[in-house]
């Protein structure tokens, strides 16, 4: 009888033991799913990437932006030898849309470089009415920089890029009386005639040449 009792009691142990081994292994399991599953770590991270990679593209976009409005014609260009990307022709075209001007008299075309904007320029000057426009124009990008406007009553007579002298012409007769770098160049209706200006610099020597396109006159300042 003794013995029987001894059994149960023991039985009885062993099955309370496993019964509470169970109850510690269901808490452990319960502790685990606290934690984020391996799959949703990697979307997280992954997700991360992706919106660094994001950013990135977008300073790559703007870096681009940037680089493509700057010059890319050096301040310290030579003109007989370099010239910008925008030819004098196409300048005036976009400045005539611009001013809205096209029955409007084209007066002057320069192209030097603006130091206050960091570019060479194309200053058109059309006159339309009582209006006078400058159309400040990049040289390299042929984008209009701004449209500067003045009523006036100034007598003005159109200038032709090709007709009674071209560019090139002028030119040739400006380079026997001058030598050195071409800084800069103008066309324009002045004191009752139409002249090219070519400015040439000499290792510091600065020189002024003027071309009468009718009468082929050259003068030099």
């Amino acid at each position: 009888m003794n013995a029987k009792r001894l059994t149960r009691i023991t039985t009885i142990c062993t099955l309370s033991a496993g019964l509470a081994l169970t109850g510690c292994s269901s808490s452990g399991g319960d502790s685990s799913s606290d934690s984020p599953a391996p799959n949703e770590t990697q979307s997280e991270s992954q997700g991360e990437g992706q919106e660094a990679g994001d950013s990135g593209s977008a300073d790559s976009s703007k870096s681009a932006d940037e680089s493509a409005s700057a010059s890319t014609t050096p301040e310290d260009a030579d003109l007989s030898k370099t010239m910008p990307s925008t030819s004098a022709e196409d300048a005036v075209k976009t400045a005539e849309d611009k001013a809205k001007a096209k029955d409007g008299i084209l007066h002057a075309v320069e192209l030097d470089y603006d130091s206050d904007d960091g570019k060479w320029e194309y200053d058109v000057k059309i006159k339309d009415g009582d209006t006078d426009h400058k159309v400040v124009i990049d040289a390299d990008s042929g984008k209009v920089i701004r449209d500067e406007s003045e009523s006036s009553d100034d007598p003005e007579k159109a200038i032709d890029l090709k007709s009674p002298m071209t560019y090139d012409e002028a030119f040739d007769l400006a380079k026997k009386k001058a030598s050195g770098s071409l800084t800069g160049w103008k066309l324009e209706y002045d004191d009752g005639q139409r002249e090219y200006q070519f400015d040439f610099d000499d290792n510091g020597d600065e020189v002024e040449v003027t071309v009468d396109v009718k009468s082929k006159k050259v003068m030099t300042d």
